[in-house]
């Protein structure tokens, strides 16, 4: 009896150490499908650019067999948005919750009414990013309204010119 016993709490035991790895190895962020994202970590802020209403994610988690599932990576509102990431083991029994705060700006004033031009800046700039090649943001001639709207555009934008000029 006491041999049964013992197994029975060795089983209990195995089930409860035996969880599957839900954690998140690498998370990458993006405005347009099929183009290498931004690195972020769970519990990060983003500041949509102008135009955005949808991220695209790529998340790897540690077990390459757990499931995701995102929500809330679309049809933002104005202001504070939760978009989570469940990350499901391959036991399907353990899983955990991420998240990221969007932030959707109310556009104003220059922005609102520029909004598609605000918008083409901005993926020209992530093209330019992505190439390595900054001659395809066409800042040249594009710098003197960046500068002086720099709140409309995406921070990846704002942080090149607060860099460079």
């Amino acid at each position: 009896m006491a041999l049964a016993g013992l197994l029975a709490v060795g089983v209990i035991a195995q089930n409860f150490v035996s969880k599957s790895p839900t954690t998140i190895k690498s998370l990458t962020v993006t405005y347009e499908e099929g183009v290498t994202g931004t690195e972020y970590k769970p519990g990060d802020t983003i500041t949509l650019p102008t135009g955005v209403e949808q991220v695209y994610l790529v998340v790897t988690p540690d077990d390459e067999k757990a499931t995701v599932d995102i929500t809330g990576d679309s049809n933002f509102a104005v202001g504070e948005n939760t978009l989570t990431i469940k990350v499901t083991g391959t036991d399907n029994k353990s899983s955990s919750d991420y998240t990221l705060k969007i932030i959707k700006p109310e556009l104003v004033g220059w922005c609102d009414q520029n909004a598609d031009t605000v918008k083409l800046y901005n993926d020209d700039f992530e093209l330019a990013d992505i190439y390595q090649d900054i001659s395809l943001a066409y800042l040249d001639e594009r710098l003197p309204v960046i500068q002086e709207n720099l709140s409309c555009f995406s921070d990846l934008l704002q942080a090149y010119v607060n860099e460079n000029y």
